[in-house]
C-alpha cells in the first residue's frame, strides 16, 4: 500500500511539472531538481524493498521502508510560496515526523524489543506525527528552512527530529555492543548517512549540497 502511495505521489509531481510548472514560472530548478530526485528515489526504494524484503521478517527493515516511504511528503514543497497553506506545512512536516520516530523504531527492535509489538509501534509511527501536526501552530506569513510556513517551536522541533535520529543511530551501536556483532555497528554508520543525505537534502536550497546529500541517501540506503 505505501508503495502504492508513494508511486501516486511521484504521479502527482508529474502532474504539477507538465500541467501547471511549464505553465508558469512556479518552478526553479533549485527547486525543482531535489523534489524530482527524492520523489523518484523513494518510490523505486519502496517498490525494491517490498520486492526484495515481502518475505523477511525484519522490523528493521520495516521501519526503514516507512522512513523511505516518509520522503515522499517532500512533492509538497513545489508548490509555490505564495498559496502555501497550513495544510500543505502541516502534511510536510507529517512525513518529517513519520520518518523520524520510524527510524527510531527501527533502532529500538535492535536492542531487544519484542518483535510481536511491531504492530503496535507501526500505528504510533502514524497516529502520533498526525496528532502532532494537528496541534501545532502555523505561521504563513513566515518560511524556514525546508521551504515550508513556519510551524510553531520550529528550532525545538528540529533539535527533537535530530535527537531522535541520534537515539536511532545509537541503539545499533548499542545492539552492536551488546550482541557482540559488527554488522550492527556498519548498518549503524551507513543509517548515519542517509540520515545526513536527507537533512542535506530537505534543510539546504543548494544543488550542489543537494546532490551531496542525494549521494549520501542513496549509499546509507543501499549499504543499510
Amino acid at each position: 500500500m505505501l508503495s502504492i502511495v508513494s508511486a501516486a505521489g511521484s504521479a502527482f509531481l508529474i502532474r504539477e511539472i507538465l500541467i501547471t510548472g511549464l505553465q508558469s514560472d512556479r518552478f526553479t530548478l533549485i527547486q525543482l531538481i531535489p523534489v524530482s530526485a527524492i520523489a523518484v528515489f523513494s518510490t523505486i526504494t519502496c517498490i525494491v524493498i517490498f520486492l526484495s524484503f515481502r518475505n523477511t521478517a525484519s522490523s528493521e527493515i520495516f521501519f526503514f521502508f516507512i522512513f523511505i516511504f516518509s520522503l515522499v511528503f517532500d512533492i509538497f514543497k513545489i508548490i509555490s510560496p505564495d498559496i502555501y497553506t497550513m495544510a500543505v506545512t502541516r502534511i510536510i512536516y507529517f512525513g518529517l515526523f513519520t520518518g523520524g520516530l520510524s527510524l527510531f523504531c527501527a533502532g529500538l527492535f535492535t536492542t531487544g524489543l519484542e518483535y510481536q509489538r511491531m504492530g503496535i509501534s507501526a500505528i504510533i509511527v502514524f497516529i502520533l506525527p498526525a496528532a502532532l501536526i494537528l496541534v501545532l501552530p502555523v505561521d504563513i506569513t513566515s518560511y524556514i528552512p525546508g521551504g515550508t510556513a513556519e510551524i510553531g517551536k520550529f528550532h525545538e522541533i528540529t533539535i527533537a527530529l535530530l535527537a531522535i535520529k541520534t537515539m536511532a543511530v545509537l541503539n545499533f551501536f548499542i545492539a552492536g555492543g551488546k550482541n557482540e556483532s559488527r554488522e550492527y555497528f556498519l548498518i549503524g554508520i551507513y543509517l548515519l548517512l542517509a540520515i545526513c543525505g536527507r537533512e542535506l537534502i530537505y534543510y539546504f536550497e543548494n544543488i550542489i549540497i543537494n546532490g551531496a546529500g542525494f549521494l549520501l541517501l542513496l549509499l546509507g540506503t543501499i549499504m543499510f
